[in-house]
């Protein structure tokens, strides 16, 4: 029989159904923690779930793993997107329902390891409004710098185009190589970089508004300076972070595992602050990366296609966030 050479797209669909039958073969034998100890997890965590959820909506076939989610506030109803690593430089946009409005290749910019991004405002002109997206995923911790590709927002509603790159925020850590899947941005501008450790507790990292201004005007390179640790414990895989995002009155920064989503104030402290009781996901999304705040405190997450059901979109709104119901009727 003759043999045809797999498609780039075959061959993203085909790695993606490896890791996940891989990342369930590890955990059906134990090697990130035994069964009793995770239902005694959840049963402990179960009091602390969503306050309530809702799914959106399906995901468009072509986002086969969606790692970074970025709400418009130029383009009402539109979400940004990406996927992870195996699809090349590109980014889609969708709607509340998670409808595909648009696909944009991006020129100047490679696809390593696509892993978070943001929506906020450009460093130059300050006017305009602008993509972040982050390629620093690291999973051999191996790369000696990682970059951010800053790209001026599009409009979804001109249907599929290509985009350049406008700048750069390349980067380097103080203490060599990390794995990384969380990005956030503040108010003013400046980045926020937290890292997806296998052991201890993840570090979070500040790249100022006047870094990253000077990094897309002249292209240089930052070495990072210390970064701060999170009191977010590792007890199993589930525990890795894998996105980040803060409130619209950016005073919240709220950091997702594929188990939890943290909170903390803004701005972090030197202790840490939780600015409520960590929301318990338990199994509403076991692959799970993206999360964004939207305006009204409800926190927008999506998930990776298995090889059981496609990703998904929906919200949740956690204890002690965002507008509570019973708060306002009582």
């Amino acid at each position: 029989m003759k043999r045809f050479p797999l498609s780039p797209h075959e061959r993203f669909v085909g790695f993606g159904l490896l890791v996940t039958l891989l990342v369930g073969a590890l955990s059906a034998c134990g090697a990130w923690g035994d069964r009793e100890g995770e239902r005694r997890i959840q049963g402990e965590r179960s009091r602390y779930r969503p306050a309530d959820t809702t799914e959106m909506g399906r995901m468009p076939s072509e986002l086969r793993e969606s790692s970074g989610l970025g709400i418009s506030r130029t383009h009402a109803g539109v979400i940004w997107t990406h996927n992870d690593s195996g699809d090349r430089p590109r980014f889609y946009a969708i709607d509340s329902t998670a409808t595909l409005l648009a696909t944009f290749d991006v020129e100047g910019a490679g696809a390593r390891d696509w892993e978070a991004m943001e929506v906020g405002p450009c460093s130059q002109p300050r006017d305009a409004s602008c993509l972040y997206m982050a390629d620093f995923g690291d999973n051999a911790f191996a790369r000696e710098s990682v970059t951010v590709y800053v790209i001026e927002e599009p409009d979804p509603a001109s249907g599929d185009g290509v985009v350049s790159v406008v700048g750069t925020v390349s980067f380097s850590y103080p203490d060599g190589p990390h794995d990384a899947e969380s990005l956030a941005l503040t108010a003013d501008g400046a980045l926020v970089v937290i890292t997806k450790e296998r052991s201890g507790t993840p570090w979070l990292f500040r790249i100022s508004a006047e870094e990253v201004a000077s990094a897309v005007v002249r292209g240089e390179s930052l070495t990072l300076g210390p970064g701060r640790r999170l009191p977010i414990e590792l007890r199993s895989w589930r525990d890795q972070t894998t996105g980040a995002s803060l409130n619209w009155e950016d005073d919240v920064l709220a950091v997702r595992t594929y188990s939890d989503i943290y909170f903390f104030r803004w701005p972090i402290s030197d202790e840490p602050e939780q600015a409520a009781e960590a929301c318990f996901l338990g199994d509403l999304e076991r692959q799970g990366e993206a999360i964004a705040f939207r305006s009204d405190g409800r926190l927008l997450l999506s998930s990776e296609t298995t090889v059981w059901r496609r990703g998904y979109l929906q919200t949740v709104r956690c204890p002690g966030i965002g507008l509570i119901p019973s708060a306002v009727t009582s």
